[in-house]
This record gives C-alpha cells, structure tokens and sequence, in this order.
C-alpha cells in the first residue's frame, strides 16, 4: 500500500515519467535483495508498468532535411549539425571536441569527453564520459569530412573545434538557440538538437547496422537504446523483399510460374532488375542502397554556405 501511495503521489507531482520509472525499478531491485536475504517475505513493488518508461516516438529527419537545416544554420554551426545527424553524436560530446580528436585522413572523430553545463550554478567543464563505451571512434561518411575539414579552418579555435566569436568553448545554449532558428526557418519546429541522433541512427539501421554497429556509434553498453533505432524505416522490409527475388533470380532459384496463379511471373530484366506485370519492380543498386531508401539530394556533398561575418553566435 505505501508503495502505491507514493507511486500515485509521483505521477500527480511534477516530476518526469522517465525519473519516476528509474526510481521504481531502483526501489524494486533494492527489495529484491531484501526478499533474497530474507529480511521482508515479498517484494511490495508490483504495480503492473511501474518500471517502464516507454518514450514518444521522436521525429526523424530525411538526408535532404538535414541538408536545409545545415544550410539554414549559422556557419558556424553547421558542422555541429552534420556531426550530430551523419555521426550521432550528443551535443555535449560535439562541443567537447578537441582539434586532436578529429582525423581527416582517416575521416573519423574520437569521443573522450563531454562539454558540461549546469543550469543551477551556470558552471561550464569538460567532463569524462559516462561509461566506457561512450569513449569511442566514429567513423564518418565521406561526404561529411570535407564539411569537417572546411569548419577546421574558418571556424574552429587553435585547440577546440567549437569556439564562439571570441574564442571561448561554444555554449550549448548557442548551438541550441541558432538550431531553434534554423528548424523553423525549413519547417521543422517540432525538431530537437538531440533528434539528429536520433536521426543519424536510424539512417545507419536503414543502411544495415547491426544491432552491435549501432551500440558502438550510439556508445551504449546496453542493447535497449540501440534497439529502438533497428525499426529503421518503414520501406526496409520492402527492400529487404525486393533484394531477396534479385537473389533468387540471380542464382536461378524461383519457381517455374503455375498458369492457375493470378497476375504475370516475376521475371528478369537486361538491366538486373525484376518486373511483375506491367509494372516494373524498382532496381537495387547493391553498392548504394542507402541511396535508394533515401532523398539521392541528401547524401551527396552538401552545398557550403560561406561565413557570414555580420551572424552572431546566437
């Protein structure tokens, strides 16, 4: 019973569901223990769903979305953007970056620190990770590294990669504000900073991470957070369908076509695709799929705004 109390008390208070589940699950696991050194008879946390704290499902960006708010955005900015989106990196692990943390030969970045900012006090540090998996490698696509490289030279400072105007580390609150600008300017008002990674997983699921790729780039110990990224895209499956008849048409595996079926047999063409009827399936490019799943306008080397001296770090 008075685990019920508090648990409604919470609900109708102002804290978070999220914080509310975590506590629960923390209660629960405390008893737990308590049930297994014989202290209480039975664990009292039984409330069905208490312990589950299922987010919203947050929006995703298309290729050719990120490319108009990296556009949109301040300069300065933009390959705060491109690194969050293309690289999934958190806001903090993107500010924390240091000019030795970034490989252009290798077209990657090194996760070993986070930029942090505590809205009580206003303090500003770089801090480590917070688990080991965070400290991590990310490779880049190719197209994002000379987008690195540009923002290397005109913007970032002599050991920082993010700086404002008068050198300092950038503040979060900065890139939050002239995001905010840029999400509205290209219709996205609902867009998050932190949905870009988001964003940038879901994309490497649609290209065919595994559940193990996604944990490393996420820089996750645990699968929960990785799994909410392998529903991919809804034409996936389709994809996954139309890949699988090239593969049988290629090793001569289908079926003879039987007259008492409805519609024409699958068959052949010149061009390595498959038709069915009149209408022709779509061709899969096996070194470029992400391509075919996505906006081609988004994946190609985006368009480079030049510095805009009169912009402010906003």
């Amino acid at each position: 019973m008075v685990v019920r109390e508090w648990h409604g008390a919470a609900l109708r208070g102002s804290a978070g569901r999220t914080s509310i589940a975590q506590s629960y699950r923390f209660l629960r696991a405390v008893l737990n223990t308590a049930v297994a050194d014989g202290s209480i008879a039975r664990n009292p946390c039984r409330i069905r769903g208490a312990g589950s704290d299922r987010a919203p499902e947050r929006p995703v960006a298309t290729p050719a979305q990120i490319a108009a708010l990296a556009d949109a955005i301040t300069p300065r900015y933009r390959a705060a953007v491109l690194l969050g989106a293309w690289g999934g990196l958190r806001r903090g692990e993107i500010l924390g970056l240091l000019r030795d943390d970034v490989d252009l030969d290798y077209g990657r970045v090194t996760v070993r620190r986070t930029r942090t900012e505590l809205l009580s006090t206003g303090d500003r540090f770089d801090s480590p990770p917070k688990t080991a998996a965070a400290y991590r490698m990310v490779a880049l696509p190719p197209h994002v590294v000379p987008e690195i490289a540009y923002h290397l030279e005109h913007f970032a400072g002599s050991e920082r990669v993010f700086v404002a105007r008068d050198g300092s580390p950038m503040r979060g609150d900065a890139l939050r504000q002239a995001f905010e600008r840029a999400r509205n300017q290209v219709g996205l008002p609902e867009l998050r900073f932190h949905d870009l990674r988001h964003t940038g997983q879901t994309l490497a699921a649609a290209a065919g991470a595994s559940l193990a790729d996604l944990m490393r780039r996420l820089g996750h110990s645990s699968t929960i957070a990785a799994k909410r990224y392998l529903h991919a895209t809804d034409n996936r499956d389709r994809e996954i369908a139309e890949r699988l008849t090239r593969l049988a048409l290629t090793t001569g595996a289908t079926a003879a076509p039987r007259d008492d079926l409805a519609g024409d047999p699958v068959r052949s063409t010149p061009e390595g695709g498959c038709t069915q009827g009149p209408s022709t399936i779509r061709r899969l490019d096996v070194n470029s799929d992400v391509l075919d799943m996505t906006d081609r306008s988004g994946t190609q080397p985006i368009a480079r705004s030049e510095p805009d001296a009169s912009a402010g770090d906003g």
